[in-house]
């Protein structure tokens, strides 16, 4: 199956003990952040508002 898919075994075990990787844990920590700051505001605030409150807590 790897040589099919053209990825090396080691690779497949280490998804198979931790198929989320880092990129996609802080993807999901960030939406987490923006569904607060949405949800905070009764759904009516957008994305520049939402970008300015990320800034202000800290996220780049």
């Amino acid at each position: 199956m790897c040589r099919v898919l053209g990825i090396h075994r080691s690779g497949f075990y280490a998804w198979l003990k931790n198929p989320l990787f880092r990129r996609a844990l802080e993807s999901e920590r960030l939406v987490e952040q923006i569904r607060h700051f949405w949800n905070e505001r009764d759904g009516v605030y957008g994305s520049p508002r939402i970008f300015l409150d990320l800034r202000e807590v800290g996220e780049r």
